[in-house]
Formats: structure tokens, C-alpha cells, sequence
């Protein structure tokens, strides 16, 4: 299979699933009625999958943000991997470099702006 069709095939699957996640979270929190502020600067990942075992709504749009968020991540780390294999270091090299970045800025920023 061509990069391209794998990098398309991966944004597509991870777009509809986060799609799906969280608008079945949503449909489950309308459902139960509970109409409470949402504050995402109190959840981690342990509360989110803490939450999933109890189908909590909030964990499931949590969950449906999480993977909106990590699609683009596989994306760039396939690209690395298709050019280690192609042994085209400077690619590697760059690709590497962006995903480093994209990680930082996704952890180490605050998730609150004041």
C-alpha cells in the first residue's frame, strides 16, 4: 500500500472514530440528564480510563478528544518510518523533529489559559 493511502487511511479511521466517541458521549450525557459545567483542565488520562470502565459520558468525549489528538501524531510517526525505510535520513531526521514538537506543546503547555 502506498504512504499515501496509509496516511489517508489513518486520518480517516481516526477522525471518524474521535467523531463517534464523542458523539456518543454526548448522546449519554444528554441522556442521563446531568446538565453540569465541563471543565477539561480537571481530567487526566488515568480519570478518563477510570471513567470509560464506568461508561461515564465525559470520559467517552474526553476519549473522542484524546484520539482527535493522537491521529495527527501517528501520522507524522508513519511518515518517520516511511523514510527510515526508504533510508532517507534528513526526512527522518525532520519528521522526528516535528513530532518531538508536537508532543511538547501537547504536554508541557498549560491546558488552561487564564
Amino acid at each position: 500500500m502506498r504512504l499515501e493511502r496509509v496516511v489517508s487511511l489513518t486520518l480517516r479511521i481516526g477522525v471518524i472514530t474521535a467523531s463517534v466517541l464523542v458523539v456518543a458521549g454526548l448522546i449519554l450525557y444528554f441522556a442521563e440528564g446531568d446538565m453540569s459545567s465541563l471543565v477539561s483542565s480537571n481530567f487526566n488520562v488515568g480519570q478518563v480510563l477510570a471513567g470509560l470502565a464506568r461508561a461515564d459520558p465525559l470520559s467517552i468525549i474526553f476519549l473522542g478528544v484524546i484520539v482527535l489528538i493522537a491521529t495527527p501524531l501517528l501520522r507524522v510517526l508513519e511518515l518517520a518510518l516511511d523514510y527510515a525505510w526508504e533510508r532517507d535520513r534528513i526526512y527522518v531526521l525532520l519528521s522526528l523533529i516535528v513530532l518531538v514538537l508536537m508532543v511538547v506543546g501537547i504536554v508541557l503547555l498549560p491546558l488552561e489559559v487564564p
